[in-house]
Parts: structure tokens; sequence; C-alpha cells
């Protein structure tokens, strides 16, 4: 195979002799220019593998010669070094803003520069882009397996056709979509999340199929941020996944509360609260995800701290079906005593959820009140005869004992999210 090209490119002789020796020491062949319109010319005719470009040159600058190579259909897709002897922090912006890949000072020692040069090349190597003509017409097709790539590389590969289009991925029976209009992300999908939500749950896809076809797009508009930036928060998703998929292997697993006996009082957040409430021997965590309208690697997280703080568990061996929280109140038919009656407000906010199929556990939240009052309060309707709780079967807790029993509950109202 050839050696990559090289395109060096800079007015001053020497400087254009020394780094020719250096390159071709390196390994690359090399060709040369001593202004960026030249650079321009060279880089659409050669197709070299970088180009390598100073700054303060006559008849075009290298600022204005990178502008154009990386908006030309054809040259978009090379690699552009700044090198130069300015080193102010204003030039390397302004360089990033005109599309350079990477800003070298010439003073570096020259392995850095070999080093700089060959991981941006390992780089665009990894990412592949190909060339459309000047149309911009050419229908490209990506395809790949997440397996080999993962979602953000096939994001990355997509949005650097700079056109419109749609990437479609899949996994077994699970479909979305990623939707593109001249290169940055305007929507997602996949059931039953939009938007950021659906974009950052493909982080978690490990195995699966990815296709991109330039053209036909969506009219949805669910994504603000631009492409770059989608792409930060991905990888540091998909950091952070790593790190919780070693310690939780699956979102099949099917999770339980964990009553053992305990001294320490339970704080919880909101967010903690409403994952325990879903939390039925029965869910799986990524059915728990679904249900809270969360991506994985919030799920994961959340079933960590919950882990750690001996609140849940993954063996059922090990865990008792706790009567707190699977208590299940009933309104009663028949009442006791002459009328009118008179409630509280925390009463009547329990007898306006009461449907006799919901648990305690599972209303809780909807009463508007701490635990410990919404128990109190339970207790009160039940010795005016309002409502009766664990008569329909023998199994459940009667009502005193989920008033005795009360400091099961969290007893941080703030922390719970409750008032």
């Amino acid at each position: 195979m050839a050696n990559p090209l090289v395109l060096m490119v800079d007015d001053e002789l020497d400087n254009r002799v020394m780094m020719r020796y250096f390159l071709e020491s390196w390994g690359y062949d090399v060709d040369l220019a001593d202004n960026g319109a030249e650079a321009v010319d060279k880089a659409l005719a050669m197709q070299p593998a970088l180009v390598l470009l100073d700054l303060e040159m006559p008849v075009m600058d290298g600022f204005e010669a990178c502008r154009r190579i990386k908006e030309h259909p054809t040259t978009q897709h090379i690699p552009v070094v700044l090198f130069t002897g300015l080193e102010g922090t204003a030039y390397k912006v302004k360089g990033i803003r005109k599309g350079a890949d990477d800003y070298i000072v010439k003073t570096v020692d020259p392995e850095e520069i070999q080093a700089r040069i060959e991981m941006i090349l390992r780089r665009s190597e990894r990412y592949p882009v190909a060339p459309t003509d000047a149309s911009g017409t050419e229908d490209a097709v990506l395809s790949g397996s997440l397996e080999e790539k993962s979602f953000p590389e096939a994001f990355q590969l997509a949005m650097a056709y700079g056109q419109s289009g749609t990437l479609s991925l899949t996994d077994g029976e699970r479909h979305g979509h990623v939707y593109l209009v001249d290169g940055n992300a305007v929507h997602a999908d996949l059931d039953p999340f939009t938007g950021e939500a659906a974009f950052y749950k493909f982080c978690t896809w490990d195995k699966g199929h990815f296709t991109y076809q330039i053209g036909e797009t969506s009219t949805e508009r669910s994504i603000d941020a631009r492409g770059q930036s989608l792409l930060l928060e991905a990888t540091r998703r998909m950091d952070e996944w790593e790190r919780l998929s070693a310690q939780i292997p699956s979102l099949d697993n099917v999770p339980f509360r964990e009553t053992g006996q305990r001294e320490d009082p339970v704080t919880l957040t909101g967010d903690e609260w409403t994952f325990l409430q879903q939390v039925d021997g029965r869910k799986t965590l990524r059915e728990i995800g679904a249900c809270m309208g969360i991506d994985d690697t919030d799920i994961e997280r959340t079933a960590l701290e919950l882990l750690a703080g001996s609140v849940l568990t993954f063996d059922p061996q090990t865990t008792t079906r706790n009567p707190i929280f699977d208590a299940v109140p009933e309104l009663r038919a028949e009442l006791d005593g002459a009328e009118p009656f008179e409630f509280t407000v925390a009463q009547w906010r329990l007898l306006i959820h009461i449907d006799g199929v919901r648990d305690v556990g599972t209303l809780i939240p909807l009463f508007g009140l701490s635990p410990q009052r919404a128990a109190e309060a339970l207790k009160e309707l039940a010795d005016s005869g309002f409502i009766r709780i664990g008569a329909s079967e023998p199994s459940q807790p009667s009502l005193r004992e989920v008033s005795d029993n009360v400091e099961s509950f969290p007893s941080n109202r703030r922390a719970v999210g409750l008032d």
C-alpha cells in the first residue's frame, strides 16, 4: 500500500524543506505548496490524507484556505492541521471555527508533531467519510454492527456527511431512528422516547445494526443541541454506562425491596422513591425505566444507590414482602354513626385516591403527604369506619400494623420529595 500523502503548506522555504524531511522519515509521502490558494487547488486535485497548513501566507492565508477545504464537498473529509508560529488562544479558536482538526505551534518537539499527526490519521481511518460530488446529491449509505462501532461512532459517521438523512438502529425487536438535517440531529425516536431521551438511550446498545441513508428525514424537531455537544454527552454516558454495567450486568434483572433488619434511617431522593413504587418483584429494571420515562443509565444509577443503601436487592431468597407498602386500603360501603361527617384535609386527600386496588406504597406519592402523616390519617379513617384494610385477604396486614410500623417509611419528607 502507498504511504499516506501529506500536503505541507508554508510560504517559508526552510520550513517546507525541514518538515518534508521529518514527514518522509516518519513514512509519509509529501507534496508542497507555498500559499493557501495553491493548497486548496492541490487538496482538490490530489486528495491528500492530511493537510499541514501554515497561517501567515501571501495570496490566501491559512484560515481562509482551511475554510475552503472544509466547506468543499470533495475535500471536507480531509483532516487539516494548522501548523503555525502564532501561539495566542484567539488564533486557535479562530482556526477551530474555520474547521481545523488540530492546532500545532511550530516550536513544539518533532516527536509531538509526529504523535499528533498519527492520532489524527488513526481517527480519520476510524471514522471514514466518503467524499461527495460538488452537487452534494450522492445517495450515500452507511451500515455496520453496533458490536464493532458504538452508537456515538455511528452517529459521527452520519454527521460527517453533512447532509440530511436518517440513521436507523435495530436490535431484535427494538427499532429507533436519529434524523439529521445538514449533518445535525434534529429528532430521534425510540418508542416510547423521543428527542434527546431517545438519542441517549442508543448509547446503551452494545449490539444491533445501524444504517444511514441520505435523503428523506423527519419534519419533527425535538433536539436543539448541536452534534458535537450530543457526542460529548453521549461519550460521557457511555463511560458511565460501562462503569455501572460492571456492577449491574443486565437491565433484565428483577429488583426486590430489601426489608431486612436495620438500625440506621433510610433517606431517599424523589427519583428513588418513585423507583421503589415500581418495584413489585415482577418488573425488570428495563421495564421500570420505561414506566418512569428515564434512560437506562439513570435506571442503573438509581438502582446502585438503592443497593448501596441496602434498600434494594436482586436476590428474592433474601427478601420478604414489605407489608407496609403492600397493604391495600378499601372504602367501606356502610358507615356507622350520624351524619354529617367532617374530614381533615389530609383525610380527604387519602379518600379521593383510595380505590381498593392500589397498595399503600403506590398511593403515598399521590397523597401529597409525608409517609408518617399518611399512615396516621389512614388509621384515623379506619378508626372512624370509613376505610378498611386487610379484610379481603387474611395475609394482608391490618391498618394497626401499618400505623405501628410507620417508622418503616422514609422519615425525611424533603428527601422523598413529599410535603
